[in-house]
């Protein structure tokens, strides 16, 4: 094991590039963690139209984009901060 990264949430969702692991919780937030030493790059909650929601599923797609599947049926097209 490299690295390990602990949470007060269940994680519902995680993809990758080759810089950043994606990591959502069942509490509705967000994380960026450095692939390769596990630091936190950023955090954030998950919000649509001002009302948090929960990230089911979540994909990297091209352009500095993540696709994320709500719990209330939504994909979500998001810019990634890097």
């Amino acid at each position: 094991m490299q690295w390990q990264y602990r949470t007060d949430h269940p994680a519902t969702a995680l993809d990758a590039d080759e810089d950043t692991v994606y990591v959502a919780y069942d509490s509705g937030a967000l994380t960026a963690l450095d692939a390769g030493n596990g630091s936190v790059l950023w955090h954030t909650a998950l919000e649509v139209g001002g009302a948090p929601t929960t990230a089911l599923s979540r994909a990297v797609a091209p352009q500095g984009h993540l696709l994320v599947g709500t719990v209330d049926g939504r994909i979500l097209e998001c810019s990634l901060r890097r």
